[in-house]
């Protein structure tokens, strides 16, 4: 992703329709279908921007010949589909949403479309108008191969903590703009209160790589934990990757919701919103809820850099929605799919979320410089945290200890899909008590190990 956008006068956001016409009718050419309307079907993961997305789509874009059938579906349920249609050669969708642990190893297997034509073609006027330069350059770079793009994010996040500044001001706490784990599971524990409906702390439980991975593996960084060594040998009996483990579970069964395991970032963000919980660990793309018009707790969360422990560096993570052309489709399919992506990626989408809610909570976050330079959307009390973040992370270092792989809420091999998702399956197993945490160390364990003698990562 790459920079932000700039506030439009309202006859502005009139033209806002018309220009995005235009650019939805092709670089050249057009999309305007000579054997009937073109439609673009795109599937979207379930949360609040998606879901927005799919509002302002229906409502407001308008391209000659082109109809945009949009689904909204479980972020589990769409890797399956889009991860199977990608290795059949599938056509259903015409935009594939994915993130950047996928775009590289699908570019080079050839399951993405290269961009750079398509950008190419435009004219000078189009070229100005969509800004390509204003795409923050960190997370346009992470869903590109060798300086080309196969795809441009939506939006982008990294993680931090929110908690309630009520709750904490009730139990007598302050929170230190950098807490440990430590820190984080002593408030928890002082703000849980069952009695009184309150919960101390909540993170996701759902089992799977990008749910409840995704918080769990910044956690073992965290702890100074790794999957593997320099050499690929699993490393995931070791002390440090025990402790993150044993913590991830105290936090949740001592001051967590009930039914641990049914928890995605939906159920958190709605427990979050009720002002019933004292603090959540998860994306900066999911803070905007909570500070929406409808809001209970609107004003009343604060926000600072996600937990460290024996990491002494910011432990956050690095993750976009990105939104790429499907390359089994039609050359029309693909020109209207193009099209459609530059709309919801400019600055006049940005825009436009900014005039339909003003309270910044659908507008894309992470993809465009120039909307942290927004009056309306700087003011957002997340948004300075947000930037702070996104600008202290290295993505290739993701260890306390050199390792062999990049990535911070996971590796970015594309064996980690499977294993990553057993990982959070054994986790589960351990959290509700099913399993010791020795049989399940033991268990992740053997399928790192098997999964980098399959990979042939282990020499």
């Amino acid at each position: 992703m790459k920079k932000f956008v700039k506030l439009v006068t309202v006859l502005s956001l009139v033209l806002l329709i018309g220009t995005s016409a235009i650019f939805a009718q092709g670089g050249t050419e057009g999309t305007k279908a000579a054997s009937g309307p073109v439609t673009v079907n795109v599937a979207l993961a379930n949360n609040p921007l998606s879901q927005a997305l799919a509002k302002y789509a229906q409502q407001s874009y308008k391209a000659d010949g082109v109809n945009v059938n949009i689904s909204v579906l479980p972020e589990n349920d769409l890797r399956q589909k889009l991860t199977t249609g990608a290795a059949t050669k599938d056509s259903t969708y015409d935009i594939i949403y994915i993130g950047p642990y996928e775009a590289q190893t699908w570019a080079k297997n050839g399951w993405l479309e290269n961009l750079k034509p398509y950008f190419d073609k435009m004219t000078p006027e189009q070229k100005q108008w969509y800004d390509y330069d204003d795409l923050i350059k960190g997370m346009l770079d992470s869903v590109s191969l060798d300086g080309i793009p196969y795809g441009i994010p939506f939006y982008g996040e990294t993680s931090f903590l929110m908690y309630n500044k009520d709750l904490f001001a009730k139990a007598g706490l302050t929170m230190p703009e950098e807490p440990t784990w430590d820190q984080v599971y002593a408030f928890a524990k002082k703000i849980n209160d069952p009695a009184n409906g309150i919960v101390g702390m909540t993170m996701r439980g759902a089992p799977g790589w990008g749910m409840s991975g995704a918080p769990f593996t910044t956690m073992i960084n965290a702890f100074g934990a790794q999957f593997y060594d320099m050499n690929w040998n699993a490393t995931i009996d070791t002390p440090a990757m025990r402790n993150a483990w044993m913590m991830y579970k105290k936090i949740l069964t001592e001051a967590g919701q009930k039914d641990i395991l049914s928890y995605t970032y939906n159920e958190c963000i709605a427990l979050m919103s009720s002002g019933k919980c004292g603090m959540y660990y998860d994306a900066t793309s999911l803070a905007p809820p909570l500070e929406a018009s409808d809001s209970a707790v609107r004003g009343h969360i604060g926000y600072v850099m996600a937990p460290h422990d024996q990491l002494k560096k910011n432990t956050a993570w690095l993750w976009n929605w990105t939104m790429c052309i499907n390359p089994n489709i039609t050359a029309e399919r693909k020109q209207a799919a193009f099209d459609f992506i530059l709309w919801a990626t400019s600055k006049d989408y940005v825009a436009l979320t900014l005039k339909e809610d003003p309270s910044c909570g659908t507008t894309p976050s992470a993809n465009r410089y120039s909307t942290y330079k927004l009056s309306a959307y700087a003011k957002a009390p997340y948004a300075a945290i947000t930037l702070k973040t996104l600008q202290n992370l290295d993505f290739t270092k993701p260890t306390l200890n050199p390792a062999p792989y990049v990535g911070l809420q996971y590796m970015a091999i594309p064996e980690f899909a499977d294993i990553g998702t057993a990982m959070t399956e054994y986790l589960a197993d351990y959290v509700v008590n099913k399993t010791s945490l020795d049989e399940a160390i033991r268990k992740t364990q053997a399928v790192f190990e098997q999964a980098a003698k399959d990979g042939n990562y282990k020499k």
